[in-house]
């Protein structure tokens, strides 16, 4: 690990001991059954980790996204599952924290944090995901409150959660209009909403992939996040999960250079370890160069939303490190399956898992298309520029 403050490196010392002796046995069976892992999720629950990113007025540990980071790092080199449901621990409050009051922060975000209900968050629809201008799902205003009508997909512990944060647009506001936006949190056993389905997904099991439908469920105003007004006030809070998203990437690609490294090392051919050809060495290097870069992109976007730099000037950066790090990710499994051969070809096979596990994750969260989108727009608008400023130049003294 980077050097870190004394107490990211001790949370650090002892998430990295929690995961290797209690995650990595169970990661291969997680994988295998896709069952939710219960004995994990008690696990962080005990060790407080499912509140590392709260506010210490919340119960948090005032570590910020920083301590999330540095724990779910160490959780993805062992388990997909496992650095997901860290994630899950910051995804649904994000909204909440952007545009909630302190009545909804201390009603959902507190007893998430203690382990005793779980959240999801439910955005995407079949023809949205990227687009959010695109949603359909509606929000008709009804007397004190409003009723609720659409479909929700490829939400991440839908089967799980006790409570969604759902976004929708104004029912009448016209289509694509940018603050149509709003968002609410519903009970999971709220009338009218029904999980319809759930997916096997090739990669990261153990943590539900699943869809709801929304019936004219009726939600009082007190569930609206006031905050919330429209697209850029949602995506400014997602955005503040860009360093947690690229952490499962940084854990993936160390677990997976690692495996490698361990694999050219014992491997012979005509007499001489693998590790010894310098075709193979270099490509260790590069990969080795990538995820650190990715890991420095990845710390510094987690200090800029601690610092509560998440806005349109730090987007670019943001979006830098989660392509960085879900890039390198799927760089690095492929080289651990190349370099393992044929038996990384089997299933259940640990290089097998990684590169499984890695595809999706420049997908979620933001695809690397729409990163990429994000960085050059950054660019353009000199957000993310190399410019110093005009300095007076001082005139040189001769001898």
């Amino acid at each position: 690990m980077m050097n870190l403050a004394p107490e990211l490196d001790a949370l650090h010392r002892r998430v990295a001991a929690v995961m290797r002796q209690r995650v990595a046995p169970r990661a291969a069976e997680i994988d295998s059954t896709g069952d939710y892992p219960e004995d994990l999720y008690e696990l962080f629950r005990t060790e407080g980790l499912l509140a590392l990113s709260l506010p210490e007025n919340l119960g948090g540990s005032g570590l910020g996204v920083r301590g999330l980071t540095v724990a779910t790092e160490e959780a993805a080199k062992h388990s997909a599952a496992a650095g997901v449901m860290l994630l899950l621990s910051r995804l649904p409050v994000a909204p909440l924290l952007a545009g909630g009051t302190d009545e909804q922060l201390q009603r959902w975000a507190v007893p998430l944090g203690r382990g005793e209900r779980r959240g999801a968050f439910a955005m995407s629809e079949p023809q949205a995901g990227s687009d959010v201008l695109g949603l359909t799902a509606c929000a008709e205003p009804d007397g004190n409150g409003w009723r609720l009508t659409g479909t929700k997909s490829w939400i991440s512990g839908a089967a799980e959660a006790d409570w969604f944060v759902v976004v929708a647009r104004v029912a009448g506001s016209g289509e694509r209009r940018a603050d149509a936006v709003r968002a609410f949190v519903v009970d999971a056993d709220a009338a009218g909403l029904s999980l319809t389905q759930t997916h096997r997904r090739p990669g990261c099991r153990g943590v539900s992939l699943g869809d709801i439908s929304l019936d004219g469920v009726a939600v009082s105003d007190d569930r609206r996040l006031p905050g919330i007004t429209g697209v850029g006030h949602l995506l400014g809070g997602l955005a503040t999960m860009r360093p947690v998203v690229s952490a499962r990437g940084l854990g993936l690609a160390a677990a997976a250079l690692m495996l490698a490294v361990e694999r050219i090392e014992d491997r012979q051919v005509g007499g001489r370890p693998v590790a010894v050809q310098q075709g193979v060495q270099w490509q260790v290097a590069e990969t080795a160069v990538q995820l650190e870069s990715a890991r420095l992109l990845t710390y510094r976007a987690a200090e800029l939303i601690d610092a509560g730099s998440s806005g349109p000037r730090t987007a670019g950066q943001l979006a830098a490190a989660k392509l960085a790090s879900s890039e390198i990710a799927v760089k690095a499994a492929a080289l651990a399956s190349q370099l393992h051969g044929a038996e990384a070809c089997l299933a259940g096979h640990p290089a097998e898992r990684l590169v499984r596990d890695a595809r999706q994750l420049t997908i979620v969260e933001g695809t690397s298309e729409i990163q990429r989108n994000i960085i050059a727009r950054a660019v353009l608008d000199r957000t993310l520029w190399w410019q110093t400023a005009d300095l007076p130049v001082e005139s040189e003294s001769r001898a």
